[in-house]
């Protein structure tokens, strides 16, 4: 399994690549700029199999329509309880105007929820979801990688007060994360921003797991 953390657009938003021995790949949150994504799959010579959603903010999906255009076969999926911040501009209109929708309106993206598994090659990515930040915000899992999205960053979260966020689901959801910790794994943390981690490191110092903030 390899990583590669590449940041796009104005809030610096972590897109990830996971790519298998084979060079298949799934991109992980591109949140802008389409065609530097575009451009880095193409130049390690990878094949774009899945595009895969933390949530449906802007923020994480903005290069989505151009990148699904530019590699036809790759398949999207967000969480079934963000699908209609990619389908229906109503429960995004707080925040894309109706000007913009077009860019972020994916009529065919896939659903996900607890446990399903996507194969890529060798790898076994999971689901696991965590509302919170968003109703539909979803952890995809591979070996001992965990991408949080705006769940759970270095030493803090992804805001509760957009529409469909809510802090007492959000630290349920970040107990959950906190638990896997000792199990036996360690987990390195890919959050939606700022620097990558450690679920143990987070579990023991992060305030909004220790002390609810």
């Amino acid at each position: 399994m390899q990583v590669s953390i590449i940041p796009v657009g104005m809030l610096g938003t972590n897109s990830y690549l996971l790519a298998s021995e084979k060079k298949s790949c799934a991109l992980i949150d591109p949140g802008a700029q389409p065609e530097k994504l575009a451009s880095i799959i193409e130049e390690n010579g990878y094949t774009l199999r899945y595009i895969l959603l933390t949530h449906g903010h802007w923020d994480h999906t903005g290069a989505v329509k151009k990148l699904m255009q530019k590699f036809p076969k790759a398949v999207c999926f967000i969480g079934n309880g963000d699908k209609d911040m990619l389908t229906d501009h109503k429960a995004v209109s707080y925040m894309i105007s109706e000007k913009d929708w077009d860019d972020f309106h994916i009529p065919d993206v896939m659903g996900v929820s607890e446990g399903d598994v996507l194969e890529l090659d060798e790898l076994k990515i999971q689901v696991i979801e965590t509302p919170g930040h968003t109703v539909g915000s979803v952890c995809y899992i591979c070996d001992d990688a965990i991408f949080t999205g705006d769940t759970l960053f270095h030493g803090s979260i992804g805001r509760c007060d957009f529409p469909g966020g809510d802090f007492g689901t959000m630290r349920k959801s970040l107990l959950r994360l906190a638990g896997m910790a000792g199990q036996g794994k360690k987990y390195a943390v890919y959050p939606g921003h700022g620097d990558a981690t450690t679920l143990e490191y987070e579990s023991k110092n992060n305030p909004y797991i220790l002390y609810g903030g």
